[in-house]
């Protein structure tokens, strides 16, 4: 295996990297555009009602039609800028959930695949000199100690599958 020591490229990677300025999400913000998009989405149902009741309290055509443009389409377009707004803040948290959820799976499944190589290379001799683990045993890490059985063994089917027919 190699051994990842730092070069100058990954040292003035990590630099760059520090030196980024990335804006804490504003909570307040969100929490605040989530309820103007509720908001408008009320207003937006009031108006389209509004107008359809005076609407329909007139028999003329001609006294209808600003009712529903006034009333009716600014109505619709609040509603639809409204619900935009409540989509795309609740979605926010919602993929940001998921986001830290994969990273932290991924950090996990990282560092398995660590102890895997790890107990790997003792098996195969290339390990630190007096460590001999014992076949299935996980490697011993700073937060987990040797002997510290997480996973549980394989099961090995010994028969072969075979077809049942469904009943019924």
């Amino acid at each position: 295996m190699t051994d990842p020591t730092p070069t100058d490229t990954t040292d003035g990677f990590a630099a760059r990297v520090q030196q980024l300025h990335v804006p804490e999400p504003k909570a307040d913000r969100e929490a605040l555009l989530l309820k103007v998009g509720v908001g408008l989405v009320v207003v937006g149902v009031v108006l389209i009602v509004v107008a359809w009741f005076q609407a329909s309290g007139t028999a003329s055509v001609a006294e209808q039609v600003p009712y529903v443009v006034s009333g009716g389409l600014v109505g619709l377009a609040l509603v639809i800028v409204g619900s935009a707004l409540v989509i795309r803040f609740s979605l926010a948290r919602l993929f940001r959930y998921w986001l830290a959820r994969i990273v932290y799976e991924h950090q996990v499944q990282t560092d398995r695949t660590v102890d895997v190589l790890a107990r790997i290379e003792a098996l195969l001799g290339g390990g630190e000199a007096g460590h001999h683990a014992a076949p299935g045993a996980p490697a011993a890490t700073a937060d987990r100690p040797s002997g510290d059985h997480a996973d549980p063994p394989p099961v090995r089917r010994t028969e072969p599958l075979r077809a049942e027919p469904l009943e019924g």
